[in-house]
Order: C-alpha cells, then sequence, then structure tokens
C-alpha cells in the first residue's frame, strides 16, 4: 500500500464568519474536530496547519494530529504543512479545515485517483453562468474545485519547491501543481454536501446534516 498523509489547512481569518467557525460547537464538538476525524484514519499522518493565535487552542483539543503553524496566506500555509510532515509520502492530500462533512468515499477515491494519475481533484458544475472578469465573456466547460486534492508526494513537494523559488501565490493546490507540476491531474465528481462554511448559513446545513441522527456516514 503506498503511503498517505493527509495537510488539513486552517489558517485563515474566518473575517465572512465573523467570528471563530472552526471553533464554533456542532453536535458537541468544534467543527475542526468533525474535520480531523472524517480524514485522519484514512491516512499514516495528519497535519493541521493552524493560524499562530490558534495554534494552542487547536492543540488542546486533542485532535490526535500534529499542529503547525502556517503563513500569511494559503500557499505558505501548505508549504509549513508539507514541510511538517518530516518524510516522503507517496500521497498527500490537502484539505480546507473548513469542510466537515467530506465523505470517506471521496476521499479514497481521490488517493486511488492519485495513485494511478499524478493528481486528483474533485469538480463540481457551478450551476450558474460565469465570465472573464475583465471582459463579460462567458467561461465555457468551467467548474468550482474542492478539497481534498490529492497528489504524488515526491511531485507535489517537487511543484512547491519551484513555485517559492518565484515567491508564486495560489488560491488552491491544484493551481501549483499545475503551473509547476509535470503529472496529469483528474478532476473526479465532487459532492454537493462537502460544502466549504465560510457564511453562518453554511454551518446551519454542517449543523443540520451532523445533527441527524439518521445520518449513517462514518465521521
Amino acid at each position: 500500500m503506498p503511503t498517505r498523509a493527509m495537510i488539513v489547512v486552517g489558517g485563515g481569518s474566518s473575517s465572512r464568519f465573523e467570528s471563530e467557525k472552526l471553533l464554533e460547537v456542532v453536535a458537541d464538538r468544534p467543527l475542526v474536530a468533525h474535520t480531523v476525524s472524517a480524514v485522519r484514519d484514512l491516512v499514516d499522518r495528519c497535519v493541521f496547519v493552524s493560524r499562530i493565535d490558534l495554534v494552542e487552542t487547536i492543540s488542546d483539543l486533542q485532535l490526535d494530529v500534529d499542529v503547525v503553524t502556517g503563513g500569511d496566506t494559503r500557499t505558505l500555509s501548505e508549504m509549513a504543512g508539507l514541510a511538517a510532515l518530516g518524510g516522503e509520502f507517496d500521497l498527500i492530500g490537502i484539505h480546507d479545515a473548513a469542510r466537515p462533512l467530506v465523505s470517506v468515499g471521496l476521499v479514497e477515491e481521490l488517493f486511488q485517483t492519485a495513485e494511478v494519475t499524478g493528481g486528483a481533484v474533485p469538480v463540481l458544475d457551478p450551476n450558474t453562468l460565469l465570465v472573464e472578469r475583465r471582459l463579460p465573456i462567458r467561461i465555457d466547460r468551467a467548474v468550482t474545485v474542492q478539497t481534498p486534492q490529492v497528489f504524488r508526494g515526491p511531485e507535489l513537494l517537487a511543484a512547491y519547491v519551484r513555485s517559492a523559488q518565484g515567491a508564486y501565490d495560489a488560491q488552491d493546490t491544484v493551481e501549483i501543481v499545475h503551473q509547476f507540476g509535470e503529472i496529469e491531474i483528474a478532476a473526479i465528481p465532487g459532492d454537493l454536501a462537502n460544502i466549504k462554511v465560510t457564511y453562518p448559513d453554511d454551518l446551519e446545513f454542517v449543523r443540520r446534516r451532523l445533527e441527524d441522527p439518521a445520518r449513517n456516514e462514518p465521521r
């Protein structure tokens, strides 16, 4: 079996949520605990990247992961997570800490696909019109991207080394790999339930799912 690692990135400011969303209690646990428990047992090592002011708080939750300090940007936080792994892994996933509803099935499919192709990301149809930022020209065949995003470890690390040489800052992992990597990236169907909690209404959706006694997905 190939070795697996997962980096859970929680270094954002939660500014659009207007409070610390990762610590919001849902189904008797902080939101972040649900996210970590959804992925931790599916990998050989799990690292949580935290905002500096939350490192102690996250560590005190005893999530059975290594907690490290992130950087000022998403890319720098991902690099901190990669550095904290402390060794090579065949496959590495990077996941948003604010996506607690990710399913075991999706995570497994991503790792299995990345093992074959080199990289795998979950995508959804946008269900809305997308246009270029500067001109109102429709963008065809566009999709929205979720996490986890999984890649072969050596290639992922090499892509980040090359990106660091130019101080490149990206929106997410797949952008770095696309710009600086040399592997095929497969798009697989994402999951509508795998939302990223950004606004209070998102939390209410998550709360309903996690507190539903009929929900039988393993956590």
